[in-house]
């Protein structure tokens, strides 16, 4: 009877045992990445920062500012912009807006930025229309702490000024994650 009690302990522990690295399989994705120390997993970090109506007609420098508590030094930063852009003027006339990360921008890998181009016919009217966007990029290179991520708007490189709204009658948001470095 020992014998079988023992037997039966065993057998148990290995089931145990199974069943807890079929679980961290599932949770890692490969078995191979549960031994790995990049694999560790972290807490989600993220934060949304919401504006009513901010209805912010300037044509150059930062729209929105969000404060971020960034809590490792290796991680990258996923940023997205929800609202609504508009850029406005007779004929042939451009505005940009990018994401900042205390006050530079982005450059590993790359600037978070698009542009809104407007060209008309000379017999059309002035379109003034108000564009939802969503507008979003990972960055990388910043150091752990606060981060002021900002969302601004200027001029597209080969054009003058132009007449640029942001926030129009609607809610905008920027999100921000913290996440794990790409892949190799």
């Amino acid at each position: 009877m020992a014998v079988f009690s023992f037997k039966l302990v065993i057998l148990v522990a290995v089931f145990i045992g199974q069943t807890t690295v079929s679980h961290q399989s599932n949770y890692c994705g490969f078995p191979s990445e549960c031994a790995s120390p990049k694999s560790k997993a972290h807490a989600p970090n993220w934060k949304q920062c919401v504006w009513k109506s901010a209805n912010d007609g300037r044509d150059n420098g930062e729209v929105h500012e969000c404060l971020f508590y960034k809590q490792r030094a290796d991680s990258y930063l996923r940023v997205a912009y929800q609202g609504n852009i508009r850029v406005f003027c007779g004929n042939g006339c451009c505005k940009r807006w990018f994401f900042t990360f205390n006050k530079v921008e982005c450059s590993t890998p790359a600037p978070i930025d698009a542009v809104v181009y407007q060209h008309l016919t000379p017999a059309g009217p002035s379109a003034n229309i108000h564009r939802s966007a969503t507008q979003e990029g990972y960055c990388g290179g910043i150091g752990k702490g606060i981060v002021r991520v900002g969302f601004s708007v200027g001029n597209c490189a080969g054009h003058g000024d132009a007449d640029a709204y942001t926030s129009w009658n609607s809610v905008s948001r920027i999100v921000i994650e913290e996440v794990d470095p790409p892949q190799a």
